[in-house]
């Protein structure tokens, strides 16, 4: 049996653009340099409205919080979802091919040690007809 690698492009029905958008979101967003964006976006946001030439949003930053916390989350909520969802696909095609590898092996380890028993009943009756002599 031929080990088949599995990516996660093969396995889900998401197909094309959509699925490679949401990868992309999901692999972005999933990790700590987005988190590190967002953190100086947001100190830039206040920063820019407290001291900067023009207070274009005011103390409790309702527009940031609309846009960063309300906006963008559902946005990003479905894309991770949808990439979460293809890289789950992934997975267990790995795992189904992981499964299929090892019960190949299964079954080679056991035709070989059936081998090696007739291997040994033959030598034995060998040794036998030698010690007779």
């Amino acid at each position: 049996m031929k080990h088949k690698l599995i990516h996660n492009n093969d396995v889900h029905p998401h197909s094309g653009f959509n699925k490679w958008l949401a990868l992309l979101i999901t692999n972005g967003v999933g990790n700590m340099w987005f988190f590190y964006f967002l953190m100086v976006f947001i100190g830039g946001w206040i920063l820019l409205s407290k001291v900067g030439p023009l207070s274009f949003d005011p103390y409790p930053f309702a527009l940031m919080l609309l846009i960063v916390g309300g906006i963008f989350q559902a946005l990003a909520m479905v894309a991770i979802m949808v990439g979460q969802n293809v890289q789950a696909a992934a997975t267990d095609a790995r795992a189904e091919t992981d499964h299929e590898t090892l019960e190949a092996i299964h079954t080679l380890a056991a035709q070989s040690i059936q081998i090696l028993e007739g291997q040994n009943k033959i030598l034995a009756l060998l040794q036998g007809q030698v010690e007779k002599r």
